[in-house]
């Protein structure tokens, strides 16, 4: 956008505010195409949506400014607790206006454009938006004059943030790219594979990336788009079910049926028949169905003199929010009844003298995460106790957090690996680290908590610690309100040492974690002598992982094999890697710099056997793949680095480089 040319507009329109409306959705309402009936404003306020402006996806969160024209169609998911405010209005230029403003709103009309901003002073805007709208609802002329006064000043205050404080236009992130392009082609065959190599990125960081944002990988999420399109065509349409099938991507019809009925519970057929809507009964948008991926009917509206506006359907004028499931409304009841109980409780303990941090009391445990320089926890003072149990003061993160000494059930949201390393079984744990295989025959009784963890999940595990290692400030928040949170940074904790010490004191559990780290250290020294004794002193490692397009190598201080081969055995890389390598995580490496950084040993992450990569006209000519000296081992077992993981990954890279067994 040319913030000067909107000034210049904005500087000549006559505005007519219509409406200002109030948005709150919980988890999973959508709000389903709605053909916005102006221009509008879409201000978030808190919580995160997926926000499509006429089939184009937005993810937001708290603060964003978005902006629609007339007749673009508005949906919204919630992912959290979503709100926010729609401000609708009209605007035209100022008449007599110069010919060059007219062309200009030709080419550059701010009125009509699309567009998503993160505002870089939030408060300024929301302040007004809530004003505008207190006196948007109130009766007299007044009140909406004064809301038309503060839109125009908050028209100013966004501008000016714009021009001068560099807020953040909102371009497409990678998983906005999968969704449009899987929106658009859903019909056709499609694979993960594919859609990298027209994204230009390597499959596994798609993959893992849209996970991380969206929840679910791109293939679920392409499934949910299909058996949702194919729900719609199901009940508007009289295409027989072989072709719905084919209409939605599936060749297969006995393999539709059986997705569709994993997905929706029934079988198409049934589906359909329970779902039937009498011909005598006007068809409304489903509302069922999670995510807008058809266009539905344009519903119709008509400007009044009371600057209003009305569908020509019969019903109110509020927006028509799709309401999921009764249960996140019980969920949110109890969520405020636990917080009002937790509130009368803390106030009790105050009262008596109790040892809320709140109330200052001296005689609670200070304890300090481990950080830059800090090889341990440290503490002093005595434990207090609150209610019937003692707890301790914790630095996290976002301030102080008072948790139990004892704690007896926690939601390991991360680091799992180190607390099962201490022998500590969690209630519940997130779904990805749960799929480690160094841990996975030790989590009997570990309850998944879903990827992203369910916070309504979490809540029915009852636990007194979270912990996480998000620095999201809003989902620490969230946990906290079930239950103590404890967030732990990636890459805080620099060492196995760190960690497993760390976990030991916060849990009071500082025996095991030195038993633990003993046995590690002895588990070191034997693989290493056996390394030792078998493989020369001057031969070189080199830790790469192969994605297909792209070759990354690993520092020292990374995953994939590096902490084996660098600090337990001692190893060093050929002289072709350079020390600002050594000193990084990861680095892209071109195939043209594989031979000089190739070592007399490679340690490989791929999903390729060693047969094809001495087939490769590149990869084959490297000594190591010669001799057989490369390990390769998948994804799944090379990307683990809690102390369990890494303390078996040693020991599986020690037995290879002794027996040169090849997985």
């Amino acid at each position: 956008m040319n913030v000067d040319d909107h000034i210049e507009l904005w500087n000549q329109a006559v505005i007519h505010l219509i409406d200002v409306r109030h948005i709150m959705m919980e988890l999973n309402d959508d709000l389903t195409d709605y053909r916005l009936p102006s221009s509008a404003f879409i201000c978030t306020i808190r919580g995160e949506a997926q926000v499509w402006l006429e089939g184009q996806v937005h993810l937001v969160h708290h603060f964003h400014v978005l902006h629609a024209g007339k007749g673009i169609s508005l949906n919204i998911v919630a992912g959290d607790l979503f709100e926010g405010y729609l401000i609708l209005y009209k605007a035209a230029l100022l008449h007599p206006h110069r010919l060059e403003q007219q062309l200009l709103l030709t080419k550059n009309n701010p009125f009509q454009q699309c567009y998503v901003c993160k505002a870089p002073y939030p408060g300024n805007l929301l302040e007004k938006v809530r004003r505008m709208y207190e006196n948007w609802q109130q009766p007299e002329s007044l009140g909406k004059l004064h809301a038309k006064s503060l839109f125009y000043q908050f028209i100013y205050d966004w501008l000016w943030q714009i021009k001068y404080q560099s807020a953040d236009t909102h371009t497409p992130d990678l998983s906005e790219q999968v969704i449009r392009y899987m929106m658009e082609h859903y019909q056709d065959t499609m694979t993960v594979e594919n859609m990298a190599d027209i994204l230009n990125y390597s499959p596994q960081y798609l993959s893992r990336k849209f996970k991380d944002q969206m929840g679910k990988s791109p293939i679920q999420f392409l499934i949910q788009i299909r058996m949702e399109k194919a729900q719609e065509l199901l009940l508007t349409t009289d295409a027989s079910l072989q072709e719905v099938a084919l209409s939605v991507g599936y060749t297969d019809f006995f393999y539709f049926n059986r997705m569709f009925k994993k997905y929706t519970g029934v079988a198409p057929g049934k589906y359909k028949d329970r779902n039937r809507i009498p011909e005598n009964v006007q068809l409304r948008a489903k509302k069922t169905l999670q995510i807008p991926i058809v266009k539905y009917g344009v519903r119709r509206y008509i400007a009044n003199d009371d600057n209003r506006y009305q569908y020509k359907t019969e019903g109110d004028l509020t927006m028509y929010i799709n309401r999921r499931s009764r249960a996140s409304m019980a969920v949110t009841f109890l969520l405020c009844l636990t917080l009002l109980l937790s509130a009368c409780g803390t106030s009790g303990n105050m009262t008596n003298g109790g040892s809320s941090a709140e109330a200052g009391n001296p005689t609670q445990t200070e304890v300090h995460p481990a950080g830059a320089g800090n090889k341990s926890l440290t503490s002093s003072g005595h434990q207090g106790s609150v209610g019937d149990g003692t707890t301790k003061t914790v630095s996290s993160l976002f301030g102080d957090v008072v948790v139990p000494v004892k704690p007896q059930r926690i939601v390991a949201v991360d680091y799992l690996g180190s607390l099962v390393a201490l022998g500590v079984t969690p209630v519940g744990s997130s779904e990805w680290i749960m799929q480690n295989p160094y841990i996975k025959d030790k989590l009997v009784g570990v309850e998944n908590v879903g990827d992203p963890p369910s916070i309504e999940k979490i809540m029915e595990l009852e636990p007194d610690l979270i912990i996480t290692l998000s620095t999201k400030e809003e989902q620490v928040e969230k946990y906290s309100k079930v239950a103590p949170t404890v967030s732990v940074p990636f890459g805080q904790l620099h060492s196995i040492y760190e960690e497993v010490t760390y976990f030991g004191e916060l849990l009071g559990l500082q025996d095991k974690a030195s038993a633990w780290l003993a046995d590690y250290d002895a588990r070191v020294a034997a693989a290493k002598a056996k390394v030792d004794k078998a493989v020369p002193q001057e031969a070189t490692f080199t830790i790469l992982e192969d994605q297909g397009k792209e070759v990354y190598i690993f520092g020292g201080d990374a995953g994939r094999g590096s902490r084996a081969i660098y600090q337990s055995f001692g190893r060093k890389p050929p002289t072709g890697v350079s020390s600002k390598i050594m000193k990084s995580n990861y680095t892209l490496l071109s195939k043209e710099l594989l031979a000089e950084s190739a070592g007399d040993y490679i340690v490989l992450t791929s999903s390729k056997t060693l047969e094809q990569y001495k087939a490769d006209p590149i990869w084959g000519k490297l000594e190591a793949f010669q001799k057989g000296h490369v390990y390769i081992w998948n994804e799944e077992r090379s990307w683990f680095k809690d102390p369990i993981a890494l303390l078996s990954q040693m020991e599986e890279l020690a037995d290879w480089l002794t027996t040169q067994t090849k997985l």
